[in-house]
């Protein structure tokens, strides 16, 4: 998606900008943690306060990737109610199995990990704060047909459709950060939407549980999702 949005004029781009900032303060044993701590702003309000400022001159919008489970519980959100929010949602069968995938050895996640119900819950905050149900885009959907989602969800932005979001050029750009080495591994190979595929999706037997958890939380965000 971020790709996408990076194609229009005007646009950009900020990748997981509070990702820093939790990796400094939860001291989790991420891939690349101490290179990101060095090297991104860690503290949470300068964060906030770069993205919800000015934008960068030749610039009319940004697009904010953001991760639910960045967003700690003590963290003041009013600065959310600065932007035109939407939800991406994707199965967790498959976040699951491509988490697995990315840290190459046996390890045991948890609910926080996945971070379904944390999106969840901030789904329902805006909502409640907005008196509106936020834009919901299931991943699935995108890939089956880009061109009529995408154009629905940039309507609904306000934001002008171009079919230059449908395909880009592969490999790095100076926008990626230093993470993209290797949690975006397939979308640096990609150029575009690949075809989808009907693919069965297994990860070992003691994830199930976690995956049974998560699974509600998935469904609730479903039924909201924009649908052409």
């Amino acid at each position: 998606m971020t790709r996408a949005f990076q194609e229009l004029d005007g646009c950009v781009i900020f990748d997981e900008p509070l990702y820093p900032p939790y990796l400094a303060t939860q001291g989790f044993d991420h891939p690349h943690r101490l290179e990101i701590i060095e090297r991104y702003e860690t503290n949470y309000e300068k964060a906030i306060s770069k993205i919800t400022g000015d934008l960068p001159q030749g610039y009319s919008f940004s697009f904010q990737k953001h991760t639910a489970n960045n967003l700690p519980t003590n963290l003041d959100l009013d600065w959310l109610m600065c932007l035109d929010n939407f939800f991406l949602i994707r199965h967790p069968r498959e976040i699951i199995a491509s988490r697995q995938k990315i840290y190459d050895y046996p390890k045991s996640f948890t609910l926080h990990d996945i971070a379904m119900e944390d999106l969840y819950n901030l789904f329902i905050f805006i909502q409640e704060r907005t008196e509106k149900v936020p834009l919901v885009v299931d991943s699935t959907d995108i890939i089956k047909n880009p061109s009529k989602v995408l154009q629905e969800l940039c309507n609904q932005l306000g934001v002008c459709y171009s079919d230059k979001m449908l395909t880009w050029q592969s490999g790095m750009r100076k926008t990626d950060p230093v993470w993209a080495k290797t949690w975006y591994r397939t979308i640096i190979n990609s150029s575009g939407f690949l075809p989808f595929t009907q693919q069965e999706i297994t990860f070992p037997e003691h994830l199930e549980p976690l995956f049974e958890e998560c699974l509600p939380f998935y469904e609730k965000l479903y039924q909201y999702r924009i649908i052409v």
